[in-house]
C-alpha cells in the first residue's frame, strides 16, 4: 500500500512515530481523532433533525473525546485513556439509545461502531470483557424497551427526520469502519515493511560481522604468527648478520601489513557504527599528500621500485583530509603490492573546473591484469602481491565508500600489457556531505 508522503506525514503528526508509540497506541490515537471529527459531524446534524439533546450529548462527548487524545497522544496516560473511552462511547450510545427512539433509531449502528472500535484499540486479554460489556448493554436496552416501551419514546418530529438520521448513521458508522480498517491496515503495511528492512538491515549486518570475525581470526593472525616466527629466530639462534639484517627486513615488512590491516578494519569499523558529520574543508592536494607519498616512496624503494608523483601545486580537494588520505594510501599501497621489483608506479593529481582528479598507475607484475567492479565489494579473499604481501580485502571497498560519501567516483583501466590505472575524482569546491556515515 503506498501512501502519499503528505498523507503519510499526517499520519504520523496524528498518531505518533514508530519510534514513541507502539502499533496499537498509534491506531488508538487515530481512532480517538476520527471520533472527535464524527461527533463534531454529528452536533448539526442532530440539531437539524429536532433533537437538541443528542446534538448536546454528541458535543460533550467529542470534547472529553479530544481531552483523552491529549492525555495519551501527549502526555503518556494512554491504559486511562483507553478504559475511559470505552466507558464514555458506551454510556453514550446507552443515552442515545433513550434519547433517540431506541430500537427505532440508529443506536444499534452506533453499539456495532463502539464494537469495532474497541476491537481494534484495546488489547487482545480485554477482548472479551469489552465485547461483552458491548453485547449486554445492547441486547438489555432491548429488553427494557421490550417489557416497557413508554422508557423509550419515539422522538422523531416527523418520519422523514427518522429516515435522514438512521440513513445518515449508516453512512457515518460505514465510514468510520473503513476508516478503522484501513488505519489498521496501514499501520500494519508500515510495520511490516520496517520489519522487512529491520531483517534486511541485520542480515547484512551479520554477513559484515561474520567477515569481521574471519579477518580478525584469519587474516590478522597470519602474519602476526609470522612475526612471533621471526622474534623467535633472533631469539632462539645465533644468525650472522646477513641473517639478522634479512630477518629484519622481513619485520618490518610483516609488521607495515598488519598495521594497514588493522588500520582498514579500524576504519570500516567505524564507517559501519556511523557517528558525528566529519570535518570537510578545502585541502591543498601536493599539501595533502607529500607526506604520503614520501612515506610509500620508501616503501617502493626497498622493493626496487620507482615511485613518481606529479601533483599541480594549486590544486585543491573539497573532502575530509583522513578519508583522502586513506584513499591515496591505499591505492598506493596496492599498486607497490601488485608490482614486480624493477618497476614504476606513479601517482599524480591534476584539477578541473570544478574536480580534482587523483590517478594512481602501475605498471604491474608483466602480465595482463583482469579485473572487474567486484574489486570494490568487501571480500574475505585477497590476492597476494608480488613478494607474498597480503591483505584482508577492504582497501578497496574503503576507497569506494569514501569516495562515494564526498560526492565523487572511483573508477580503473587495466593496461593491456601490464599494469592497473586508478582514477579517484572528488569535488574541488563545496558540496553537501551526509550527517551520518551509513
Amino acid at each position: 500500500m503506498n501512501i502519499p508522503a503528505s498523507i503519510r506525514r499526517v499520519k504520523d503528526k496524528i498518531g505518533g512515530s514508530s519510534q514513541d508509540f507502539p502499533l496499537t497506541v498509534r491506531i488508538f490515537h487515530s481512532v480517538l481523532a476520527i471520533c472527535v471529527a464524527a461527533l463534531a459531524y454529528n452536533v448539526p446534524l442532530n440539531w437539524v433533525v429536532g433533537l437538541p439533546a443528542i446534538a448536546l450529548a454528541s458535543g460533550i462527548t467529542g470534547a472529553a473525546v479530544a481531552v483523552l487524545y491529549y492525555l495519551s497522544r501527549f502526555r503518556g496516560h494512554t491504559a486511562v485513556s483507553r478504559i475511559v473511552f470505552c466507558i464514555i462511547g458506551n454510556l453514550l450510545f446507552v443515552a442515545n439509545y433513550f434519547l433517540n427512539s431506541g430500537i427505532d433509531g440508529p443506536t444499534g449502528y452506533f453499539f456495532l461502531l463502539m464494537l469495532v472500535v474497541m476491537v481494534a484499540i484495546v488489547p487482545v486479554s480485554e477482548y472479551w470483557y469489552w465485547v461483552g460489556c458491548n453485547v449486554l448493554l445492547f441486547l438489555g436496552l432491548h429488553i427494557i424497551q421490550y417489557f416497557d416501551p413508554s422508557t423509550v419514546p419515539f422522538t422523531y418530529p416527523a418520519i422523514a427526520d427518522r429516515y435522514v438520521d438512521v440513513s445518515s448513521a449508516y453512512l457515518t458508522v460505514t465510514v468510520m469502519v473503513l476508516a478503522c480498517f484501513y488505519i489498521i491496515r496501514s499501520r500494519y503495511e508500515t510495520e511490516r515493511r520496517e520489519a522487512q528492512q529491520n531483517a534486511a538491515r541485520l542480515k547484512v549486518l551479520d554477513a559484515e560481522k561474520n567477515k569481521l570475525f574471519s579477518i580478525i581470526s584469519h587474516d590478522l593472525r597470519s602474519p602476526l604468527a609470522h612475526i612471533q616466527n621471526y622474534l623467535e629466530l633472533l631469539v632462539e639462534y645465533d644468525l650472522t648478520e646477513e641473517e639478522k639484517r634479512e630477518i629484519k627486513v622481513q619485520l618490518l615488512r610483516s609488521t607495515k601489513c598488519t598495521l594497514d590491516m588493522v588500520d582498514n578494519v579500524l576504519q570500516w569499523s567505524k564507517s559501519q557504527l556511523g557517528g558525528s558529520k566529519p570535518l570537510v574543508e578545502s585541502l591543498n592536494v601536493a599539501v595533502l599528500l607529500e607526506p604520503v607519498v614520501q612515506l610509500f616512496s620508501n616503501i617502493a624503494n626497498r622493493k626496487q621500485i620507482v615511485l613518481e608523483d606529479i601533483l599541480v601545486a594549486d590544486a585543491t580537494i573539497w573532502g575530509n583530509a583522513d578519508m583522502v588520505l586513506l584513499i591515496v594510501r591505499n591505492l598506493l599501497n596496492n599498486a607497490i603490492k601488485f608490482t614486480s621489483p624493477g618497476g614504476k608506479v606513479r601517482v599524480s593529481a591534476g584539477q578541473t573546473n570544478s574536480s580534482c582528479l587523483i590517478i594512481v598507475k602501475d605498471s604491474g607484475n608483466g602480465t595482463p591484469t583482469n579485473l572487474n567492479d567486484d574489486i570494490f565489494d568487501f571480500s574475505t579473499v585477497s590476492t597476494a602481491g608480488t613478494a607474498n604481501e597480503t591483505g584482508v580485502g577492504l582497501g578497496l571497498a574503503l576507497c569506494r565508500e569514501y569516495t562515494a560519501f564526498l560526492g565523487g567516483r572511483i573508477w580503473f583501466n587495466c593496461d593491456a600489457q601490464s599494469g592497473t590505472t586508478f582514477f579517484v575524482e572528488l569535488p574541488a569546491t563545496a558540496v553537501a556531505v551526509p550527517e551520518i556515515m551509513l
